[in-house]
């Protein structure tokens, strides 16, 4: 008995150590992946502020977008924002902003991203004004039947046949008509 005793509280301690190993392991693995994310978006990152310095915002764009993914942190829409803006396209930069400030609510720049939203927004109304309007999309037809298809088609050409017919018979000159009696002819 003793033996079974000792055996239980064996397993006992050795799944009281696991336990408490395990947790430890996944905490460590997860601290891993948040430091290697962590590493990825700092590299975009870096990139990203190199072209954004030459002015090429297209790409530093997509190195932003890029350490946004790796890590999303609400600094890099306020850079996402700020390539928009720089592009032109204002409704994506008032997007980005403004994804900035819900994700900051306590930001330090604040007032100055609501302006900046501010500005975008009139600049974008004033495009929105001197584009012509877009060309009204085309409503999809519903293919039509050929018009041989149709019934009354068909009744017209057979009036039509009947009525030419009847004309042809009605006003063709055939002379005289001539019999066994014999016709007389008038002078």
């Amino acid at each position: 008995m003793r033996r079974l005793i000792a055996a239980n509280l064996t397993l006992v301690l050795a799944a009281a150590s696991l336990s408490v190993t395990l947790p430890a392991r996944e905490v460590e693995a997860r601290d891993s992946a948040e430091d290697a994310a962590m590493k990825r978006a700092q590299a975009h990152f870096k990139k990203g502020e190199k072209l954004f310095a030459l002015g090429r915002f297209d790409d530093a764009l997509v190195e932003y977008e890029a350490a946004f993914e790796a890590k999303p942190l609400p600094g890099f829409l306020f850079n996402i924002g700020q390539c928009h803006r720089n592009l032109g396209d204002y409704d994506a930069a008032i997007f980005s902003f403004r994804k900035y400030l819900e994700l900051d609510p306590e930001a330090d720049d604040r007032a100055e991203v609501e302006d900046l939203i501010d500005e975008l927004e009139e600049k974008a109304s004033e495009d929105r004004i001197d584009e012509p309007p877009p060309p009204p999309k085309e409503r999809p037809r519903a293919r039509k039947k050929p018009i041989y298809t149709k019934w009354w088609f068909w009744g017209g050409v057979a009036v039509a046949a009947g009525a030419g017919a009847g004309t042809y018979l009605l006003l063709r000159d055939t002379g005289t008509p001539d019999s066994d009696l014999g016709n007389v002819v008038f002078r």
